[in-house]
């Protein structure tokens, strides 16, 4: 066995007979020649600040020597010193960088020796095996990363999550989980996620993380697999709604919204007189519905949900479906003032007038109204910033009157007329 699985191996022999918690030094032990310890440490230290990281390996190796058990930190510090080198090497792709990656592993393994095995450690290995060894150590990464998310969550960052992901990924590529132990990891690192983003400790990226994790647990996460596993937590604790919610919130993340369960949850969700929903409990719950074309329902929970919504980036998504709720109900004039509402002038303008160009066929009673009609629906085109497609804006020019017609209605073209339905003037055009 080479000396990689040889180190990585021997770590995890501690994790069954270590300790959870960090060895903390209450001061240095400066071992049997103080003198050589003190200066050792002087000048890695002074080595390592000023980033000549291979003077600071070379007295570092010298204070190991000399004060094995001088502090914990010494360890941290010795394997920060050789990554930055390994770095480096992996940058020029140099032959050297699996020496300097053994090394690594090899200070962990001295760090134990000394100071015993701690959840710090563990997590502090399985970034670097992923970081440097991803394709031979993912198994052991995965069992570091398990132990720790399960027993010691915060001593992970939102890379870790990443990390372990990627792990649980190749261990159920290779047969060595199935879909159960994934979701089940999935459950673990979402409350993670849950409790940093409440807690707003980089929330933004606790929320990208959680988006991350939604994507890869899609291999597992059909939505008879989900509704197994997320009924019976439901059955255990039926009155628990910060629970409820959660699965509620994941079923619709992932389109579960035909399952039995998520039926079951909605009601319990939405009319819990002691626990009102949120905004994006009501914004899911009328996505759900949008989808199964119960307009009514959706509209009626869009709206309540705007009424107490504070994201704006949510209201947007919001007005915009409810702008084709109105378009597919052909309510043209509650389309219109729906566009209005949205932030961006140029998507208004394109809605308005795609609304406005459909209301043709009920309104355009007759060939001048009807190119009225058009007329307007281009004149909103022509402030879309291109968002309205060239091949509608030649659809609308085409059913415009030509010259000849309106100097026989004794009609003069670009003069100022009034647009039936709208109540709007516009400048009346001909396709010529």
């Amino acid at each position: 066995m080479n000396k990689l699985f040889a180190s990585i191996c021997y770590l995890l022999f501690f994790l069954s007979i270590s300790s959870q918690e960090c060895f903390l030094a209450s001061k240095a032990n400066w071992g049997e020649d103080s003198l050589e310890c003190r200066k050792n440490v002087s000048l890695y230290s002074e080595f390592m600040k000023q980033k000549v990281y291979p003077d600071a390996a070379k007295f570092w190796n010298k204070t190991q020597t000399f004060c094995p058990k001088y502090k914990p930190n010494l360890y941290k510090n010795g394997i920060y010193i050789y990554k930055q080198i390994a770095k480096e090497e992996k940058k020029t792709k140099s032959t050297k960088l699996k020496l300097y990656v053994d090394t690594i592993y090899s200070i962990y393994d001295a760090w134990v020796t000394n100071f015993g095995n701690c959840n710090e450690i563990k997590a502090d290995l399985a970034a670097d095996i992923m970081a440097f060894d991803a394709s031979k150590g993912f198994p052991k990464a995965y069992a570091l990363y398990k132990e720790v998310f399960e027993k010691s969550p915060q001593l992970t960052s939102y890379n870790d999550i990443k990390y372990f992901v990627y792990a649980n990924k190749y261990m159920l590529k290779t047969k060595k989980i199935e879909c159960d132990q994934f979701l089940e990891n999935y459950e673990t690192l979402s409350s993670i996620c849950d409790s940093n983003i409440s807690k707003d400790n980089k929330a933004d990226k606790y929320i990208n993380v959680q988006a991350f994790l939604d994507k890869e647990i899609s291999p597992c996460a059909s939505c008879d697999k989900l509704e197994e596993i997320y009924f019976s937590k439901y059955n255990s604790d039926s009155e628990n709604m910060d629970l409820i919610k959660k699965i509620f919130e994941r079923l619709s993340n992932n389109r579960c919204t035909e399952s039995n369960l998520y039926i079951t949850l909605l009601d319990k969700v939405l009319n819990d007189p002691d626990n009102p929903p949120t905004a994006k409990d009501l914004y899911n719950a009328a996505v759900a519905d949008y989808k199964r074309k119960e307009f009514l329902k959706a509209e009626e929970r869009f709206n309540r949900s705007i009424s107490i919504c504070e994201d704006e980036k949510l209201n947007q998504k919001m007005y915009e479906i409810l702008y084709d709720i109105a378009f597919n109900k052909k309510q043209y004039k509650k389309g219109f003032s729906i566009a209005g509402k949205l932030s961006d002038k140029c998507i208004s303008n394109d809605k308005k007038a795609r609304i406005i160009a459909a209301s043709s066929f009920k309104y355009g009673n007759s060939a001048l109204n009807k190119s009225l009609i058009y007329c307007l629906a281009l004149k909103y085109a022509s402030s879309s910033c291109g968002k309205t497609t060239t091949s509608a804006i030649n659809s609308w020019n085409g059913q415009l009157l030509p010259k000849s017609e309106l100097i026989m209605l004794d009609i003069k073209s670009n003069s100022s007329q009034q647009v039936p339905f709208w109540g709007q003037n516009v400048e009346l055009k001909t396709r010529d």
